[in-house]
């Protein structure tokens, strides 16, 4: 079998690459901070990158920044104590600059699969349409994905509560890791439907 690669970028802490890790990818985390992306990292703003130059991974996913099309309130909204508030108000059309960044850059990279997780309501500002919805990642909120990734059964996750682990809020970094079984479901889906392509090729 050939080696199997996994390209994560705006990887964060790398939730999205320890299940394929765990099932034999090798991973490459791309983001413009390092917070603790645990596998080979590669320090870039993703707007400067070209797919054509990431050709060769098997899979590739992406997780743009959330905060622009999250339905939670503007800055000055939200009870302190509860929640965070936004520094800077909530903008899509510059979030979906990531967006379509992202999706270019998989045109050109072309892989075999490709992932793209972000919460719900991206949908609105967006023609193109998840393909899969997992309705308790974070705290009961609905994250949706976006691909041409195998069928399969995505489990519910969720998350420990802010402070059952941190025990304060946490960084915007941390909220966004993606858990461990979902990961592995993905990576699993991806890994069996590479391994029978090989076999039939």
């Amino acid at each position: 079998m050939t080696d199997l690669k996994m390209l994560d970028c705006f990887c964060g802490l790398g939730g999205a690459s320890s299940g394929f890790a765990k099932e034999g990818f090798d991973c490459t985390g791309i983001d413009i901070i390092n917070v603790g992306y645990p596998y080979r990292f590669i320090l870039a703003d993703m707007l400067t990158l070209k797919g054509e130059d990431f050709r060769g991974y098997d899979v590739i996913w992406g997780s743009p920044p959330c905060r622009d099309f999250t339905r939670l309130p503007d800055h000055g909204e939200m009870r302190t104590g509860q929640h965070f508030k936004w520094k800077i108000p909530k903008n899509p059309a510059n979030g979906l600059k990531l967006v379509n960044c992202f999706l270019q850059f998989v045109r050109n990279a072309k892989p075999q699969f490709w992932i793209m997780e972000n919460v719900a309501n991206l949908a609105n500002y967006m023609q193109l349409k998840p393909q899969a919805i997992n309705s308790k990642i974070w705290g009961g909120k609905r994250h949706v994905f976006y691909g041409n990734f195998p069928s399969f059964l995505i489990p519910t996750t969720r998350r420990l509560k802010v402070h059952e682990k941190y025990g304060g809020p946490l960084r915007s970094w941390e909220r966004a890791k993606i858990p461990l079984a979902c990961s592995l479901a993905f990576a699993r889906a991806c890994k069996d439907a590479l391994l029978e392509k090989e076999l039939f090729v």
